[in-house]
């Protein structure tokens, strides 16, 4: 296994849903058999490196760029005010501050609930002591291979300070679990790993009704 991405059961580390015939495909999928890969360099978070693959249907060779790393994860940490800890949070890519969920990479030798622990106090100072870990979904599938783990964290309570790094700029957000459904609705959350971690915190808490 690669340090820092984590064993999801599944023999290509795919979920399993990937690697069945898609029902709306008429011709039986068929793996693109990767000829070589290039390294182009280490980007910090990421590894870039350059895949030739060979399209299974034509025989056409194509090169793709590819972005390797550790998976990653977020939380919805609800308090015992029925509060979700939400943060503002500045996205160099978008140029704004935005509301999401706290989150981060998984470090190598952790698995992802250590991670998420280990974020939300980084991000909020909060601890919970009730964990449930709600499956996760494809950082970006066009173009890495990694994973976003998603946790709700319920009894969360403040017992730290923030530790943030250097490119972070954090506040806190304090939400009525009951708003986060008007909020996905109106289109607040722009992340995209944030709608899909507060959609199943909701389903689990049985409050999409």
């Amino acid at each position: 296994m690669v340090p820092g991405k984590l064993d999801l059961g599944f023999p290509t580390g795919l979920p399993t849903f990937a690697l069945r015939q898609n029902p709306f495909m008429k011709k039986k999928i068929q793996p693109w058999p990767v000829i070589e890969t290039e390294k182009l360099g280490h980007l910090k978070l990421f590894d870039c490196e350059v895949q030739k693959v060979r399209n299974p249907y034509s025989g056409a060779l194509l090169d793709i760029t590819l972005l390797t790393g550790n998976d990653s994860v977020n939380v919805v940490a609800v308090n015992s005010d029925d509060k979700a800890i939400l943060i503002n949070q500045y996205r160099f890519g978008i140029g704004a501050y935005i509301a999401e969920l706290p989150g981060g990479m998984v470090d190598d030798g952790e698995d992802h609930l250590q991670a998420a622990k280990r974020e939300l106090m980084e991000e909020t100072g909060y601890e919970a002591t009730e964990w449930h870990y709600l499956g996760c979904v494809a950082s970006n599938p066009v173009f890495m291979d990694s994973y976003v783990h998603h946790y709700l964290a319920l009894n969360a309570t403040p017992t730290g300070q923030q530790n943030l790094e250097p490119a972070e700029d954090i506040e806190l957000l304090e939400i009525p679990v009951d708003e986060l459904k008007e909020m996905l609705s109106r289109g607040k959350f722009l992340h995209p790993h944030t709608v899909s971690g507060v959609l199943r915190s909701l389903i689990q808490l049985n409050r999409l009704t």
